[in-house]
């Protein structure tokens, strides 16, 4: 995750989406701060597995979803620094965001013309 500078975007990376959580951060039930303070430019799945015991979150996760990380660049970004999610976590954030786009080997990220 990140925050852009000069337009204030806080982009987050989670199991591999890229979440857009700007529009969130002054209605987070946990605060405004600490997203920024705790989650950036890492993997934040160990966080919110931490922070979210009700799954209910993860029925908002499609309203930030911007994207996918590519699968080759997912292991260049750090784990956060609240550790692995459990694989019981990652099962059901899987199955509760079945709407992800996927990368196909078979087709590049961007067509030339």
């Amino acid at each position: 995750s990140r925050e852009e500078e000069g337009q204030g975007e806080t982009l987050l990376v989670m199991d591999g989406m890229v979440l857009d959580v700007t529009r969130w951060l002054p209605e987070h039930p946990g605060g405004s701060g600490i997203i920024p303070t705790q989650a950036l430019n890492m993997d934040c799945t160990g966080f919110f597995e931490i922070y979210h015991v009700s799954r209910q979150s993860f029925l908002y996760l499609k309203e930030f979803y911007i994207g996918e990380l590519r699968p080759e660049d997912r292991p260049k970004v750090p784990r956060g620094t609240a550790g692995e999610p459990s694989p019981g976590f990652l099962e059901q954030l899987r199955a509760h965001t079945f709407w992800r786009l996927e990368f196909s080997k078979a087709e590049p990220a961007h067509k030339s013309f």
